[in-house]
């Protein structure tokens, strides 16, 4: 992760956003010494001005993405990043839908359903009253800690995961500050 972090910092540092980060797209050699990630075929630049579209496999795209934002940044790769961190600790893809819809519950069934109050941008989103009219009723608890019990991942190394996997992009981590995260200490 560390390793991820640090290219995914580099690559922001240079204003690229991946867009695609996922597993298929990290490249690992000499015996976990040299971590890539590769194919920037959906990568773009930010100095091309918004909007953007939603780009990247559903599984690992932030919640903005799916709810419509056209100008989101750098933090989706986090979001993705934080998506692989989960994958692996437990070796399962996290967020599996079979549409963006699917993709969105997914997320909130897990993360619990944001408000105003958690993410103030949330109910602005052109998708978002459509999920929600389409996603059940509550899940507004958060439940990744009873996923990654203290057995499974550290208490430091859940709060860097919680960073990462968190709805409102104005409160997720970079990379540049998972970089400096007391996990890695």
């Amino acid at each position: 992760m560390w390793k991820l972090f640090t290219g995914a910092k580099k690559m922001h540092d240079r204003h690229v956003v991946h867009r695609d980060i996922k597993p298929a797209n990290i490249l690992l050699g000499q015996d976990g010494e040299l971590v890539k990630i590769c194919d920037f075929g959906l990568a773009i630049s930010l100095s091309e001005l918004p909007p953007y579209t939603q780009a990247g496999t559903a599984f690992y795209l932030a919640p903005e993405m799916l709810l419509g934002k056209k100008d989101y940044d750098v933090l989706v790769d986090t979001w993705s990043l934080g998506c692989v961190m989960a994958e692996m600790l437990t070796g399962k893809t996290l967020f599996l839908g079979d549409d963006d819809d699917d993709d969105v519950w997914s997320i909130f069934r897990l993360l619990g359903t944001p408000d105003d109050r958690t993410w103030p941008e949330f109910t602005s989103l052109p998708h978002t009253a459509k999920a929600l009219r389409l996603l059940p009723p509550g899940h507004k608890e958060n439940k990744l800690r009873e996923l990654f019990p203290r057995e499974k991942l550290s208490d430091e190394g859940f709060q860097l995961l919680q960073g990462l996997l968190t709805c409102n992009p104005d409160k997720r981590l970079t990379a540049a500050a998972a970089l400096k995260h007391r996990w890695f200490a």
